[in-house]
């Protein structure tokens, strides 16, 4: 029997005609990308491994039609820029909730029924170049543990057998992270983020969990998400 194509969920609701136009896989991803700066089609290809031409083409062209999303001229040569439009950027607030939200499910691999979870962290530049690594970080006591290789980052709940580097922090710093209220450097110097291990391993883990644009990291550029 063929499948209905999904036309949206029907109701006269303000949360549902929402979900009608950010609602599908991938879509609210490029809204928060896009949140950092307008991209180049192959940039934001680039930023989210995984997703297929046809469905990036899909979810961008419901976005412009939508008026979430506009199509910018570059300089010349430069191509056109994808960018948000007030009404996409009026999704801020919204965004900043549900990552608060879902960094319960971050920090804890077990939140969601899960044993394990696997993060493919293929977006940051030159992520081919960053070494394999144990990480552990512990949020309110409760430790979990961080495995990098391969340009995956697997997290397992419970203590990493021989970390090189671990982070000790507490959930109100993680909800403000999340928020984008707050970055890993920042708390490190006001003392809500306490690290033992080396300098190195601190790039390191940033690279590795995602967090890093580009690495090694370029000095001479903003490299924080």
């Amino acid at each position: 029997m063929p499948r209905t194509p999904w036309e949206g969920y029907g109701r006269f609701c303000p949360l549902a005609r929402a979900l009608d136009v950010i609602g599908e896989r991938w879509t609210l991803v490029i809204v928060q990308e896009l949140q950092k700066r307008a991209m180049r089609y192959g940039e934001l290809q680039g930023r989210l491994p995984g997703i297929g031409t046809s469905a990036l083409s899909d979810r961008l062209r419901k976005l412009e039609t939508a008026g979430v999303v506009e199509r910018r001229a570059g300089a010349v040569g430069g191509g056109v820029r994808y960018g948000l439009t007030e009404r996409g950027r009026a999704l801020e607030p919204a965004l900043a909730a549900l990552r608060e939200w879902g960094v319960q499910f971050l920090v804890d691999p077990s939140a969601d029924g899960g044993s394990e979870h696997r993060f493919d962290v293929r977006y940051v530049e030159g992520a081919e170049r960053i070494p394999d690594g144990d990480f552990e970080l512990t949020v309110a006591g409760e430790p979990a543990a961080f495995a990098f290789s391969g340009g995956a980052l697997t997290q397992h709940p419970g203590p990493a057998p021989a970390p090189e580097l671990t982070i000790d922090t507490d959930a109100s710093f993680m909800r403000r992270w999340a928020r984008g209220d707050a970055d890993w450097d920042g708390g490190r110097a006001d003392g809500s983020v306490r690290v033992a291990g080396s300098e190195a391993s601190w790039t390191h883990w940033l690279a590795a969990s995602g967090y890093l644009l580009r690495y090694p990291p370029d000095p001479e550029r903003a490299d924080g998400e």
